[in-house]
C-alpha cells in the first residue's frame, strides 16, 4: 500500500510562531522583560547563570551575544560530558546540571514566543487533520499504515493539537480513548490517571488508532527518568511553567525501589541540542531513530514541509540516504527565498533549494518554493 512520510522543520512552525533557531538567545535575554509569572526570579537567576558561561567561557562579548550559535555553546558541553573532562571552572556533574538548565530557558523561550507572537495555528489543525484521518485506517484494518511524521522540532504545537483533535473524537464504549499520539517509543503519561496518553501498539491492540509522530531531537513535552529511562509526557491547552519549575520525579522508580522524592529518580528534559556531537546514545532517542528507519524504508513518497536539510543534521541525512527506498517519490515545500535560482552565482549554493537538488539528484525529486501554508490548503482533510 502506499505511505507517505511527512518530514518537517522549523519553517513548518514559524508561520505559527515558533522563533526560528538563531532567534532562541535573543529570546532567552528577553525573558527577563517579557517572562511575568511567579517564577520570575528564577528565570533571570538562570540567565544570568547562562550569560556568566557565555562571557566567562566562551568569552563572548555583549555585543555578540545575541547572534552566537547554538551550535557552539552546546557543543563544548556535550563533548566534555561525554568525554568526563572539566571545562574551564566547570566539573561534568556541574555541566549537565548547567546543560538542563539551558534546556528549560530554551522550553521558556520557545512558548514565550510562540504566545507573544500570536500566529494562526490553523494550517498546523488542517495538518492535524490530514494525518489523523489517514491514520484511522487502522480501524479498519490494522495493517493499513498510510502515514507518518518525522519532526526535527522541538516545539509541540503540533503534538498539542493533533492530541486536542483526536480528543474530539466519540470515545467508543469499552474504551477510554479513540486514537493516541505515538511518538513510538517507551512513554507514560506525567499525569498518573491520564488513560489517553498510552504507546501506539497499545492502541492498535485494544482496536484503536495510532498518529505516529516521531521527535528525533526530543520535545519540550519530555522528561525522562535517569534510572529506568521512561519518558513522561503531558500535552497542554494553556502553559503556565508546569514541569520548567516544578521538580517531578518517577512514580515508578519510586515504588519499585521505596524512594520517594529521591534525586536518582528527579526527570530530566530530554532534548538533543543542534551540534556536530550529537549524542543518540540514549535508549528513548535510539528506538526513535530505528522507528524513523523503517517508516522512510517503507515510504513510497517522502514529503518535507519547511526543513532547509542543515549541515548540522548529518545523523539524520546518513538515514535519509540509507533509508528511502530507490523508487520513492521525494519532494520538498519550501520557501522562495530557498530558491537558488533568486541568487547569486555564489550566495546559491548557500540555499536549502541547492543542497536538496545536490542531494537527491537522480532521485524521483520535486522541489516548490510556495511554503507550507499553500501545501497543507491542498491536502484532503475530511
Amino acid at each position: 500500500m502506499d505511505k507517505t512520510v511527512y518530514i518537517l522543520g522549523a519553517g513548518f512552525s514559524m508561520a505559527a510562531g515558533a522563533p526560528s533557531q538563531a532567534g532562541i538567545i535573543k529570546a532567552i535575554y528577553d525573558l527577563k522583560t517579557t517572562y511575568g509569572k511567579k517564577s520570575h526570579d528564577k528565570v533571570c537567576k538562570w540567565i544570568d547563570e547562562f550569560d556568566t558561561f557565555l562571557k566567562e567561557c566562551l568569552l563572548v562579548s555583549d555585543s555578540e551575544k545575541y547572534y552566537y550559535a547554538l551550535e557552539d555553546i552546546y557543543t563544548p558541553i556535550d563533548r566534555s560530558i561525554e568525554d568526563n573532562i572539566s571545562f574551564k571552572n566547570y566539573k561534568p556533574t556541574d555541566l549537565i546540571k548547567l546543560r538542563d538548565t539551558f534546556n528549560r530557558l530554551i522550553m521558556l523561550a520557545i512558548r514565550g514566543e510562540i504566545e507573544r507572537n500570536g500566529g494562526s495555528k490553523e494550517v498546523i489543525r488542517q495538518f492535524a487533520k490530514h494525518i489523523i484521518n489517514l491514520s484511522k485506517g487502522r480501524l479498519s484494518d490494522e495493517k493499513k499504515d498510510g502515514v507518518s511524521v518525522i519532526t526535527t522540532n522541538w516545539d509541540i504545537m503540533l503534538d498539542n493539537i493533533t492530541n486536542q483533535v483526536i480528543s474530539e473524537d466519540k470515545i467508543p464504549a469499552g474504551h477510554k480513548f479513540s486514537g493516541v499520539l505515538d511518538y513510538c517509543c517507551y512513554i507514560s503519561s506525567l499525569e498518573e490517571h491520564d488513560h489517553k496518553i498510552k504507546p501506539g501498539l497499545y492502541a492498535i491492540g485494544k482496536g484503536r488508532y495510532n498518529v505516529k509522530i516521531l521527535k528525533l531531537h526530543g520535545s519540550l513535552n519530555w522528561l525522562q527518568c535517569p534510572k529506568c529511562q521512561r519518558l513522561y509526557v503531558k500535552y497542554y491547552k494553556n502553559f503556565n511553567g508546569g514541569y520548567v519549575f516544578d521538580r517531578k520525579y518517577c512514580r515508578h522508580c519510586a515504588k519499585n525501589f521505596k524512594m520517594e522524592n529521591h534525586k536518582s529518580n528527579l526527570l530530566l528534559t530530554n532534548m538533543v541540542m543542534p551540534t556536530f556531537l550529537k549524542n543518540l546514545d540514549n535508549v528513548q532517542n535510539k528506538l526513535i531513530w530505528q522507528n524513523a528507519g523503517v517508516e522512510l524504508s517503507e515510504a513510497t513518497k517522502v514529503v518535507f514541509l519547511g526543513y532547509s536539510l542543515p549541515q548540522a543534521d548529518f545523523e539524520f541525512k546518513q538515514l535519509l540516504s540509507r533509508m528511502i527506498r530507490p523508487d520513492a517519490k521525494i519532494e520538498a515545500v519550501l520557501i522562495e527565498n530557498d530558491n537558488p535560482k533568486k541568487h547569486n552565482e555564489h550566495s546559491k549554493y548557500q540555499t536549502a533549494g541547492y543542497r536538496f537538488e545536490n542531494f537527491f539528484s537522480g532521485r524521483n525529486f520535486k522541489i516548490s518554493y510556495t511554503g507550507v501554508k499553500e501545501y497543507v490548503n491542498s491536502l484532503e482533510v475530511k
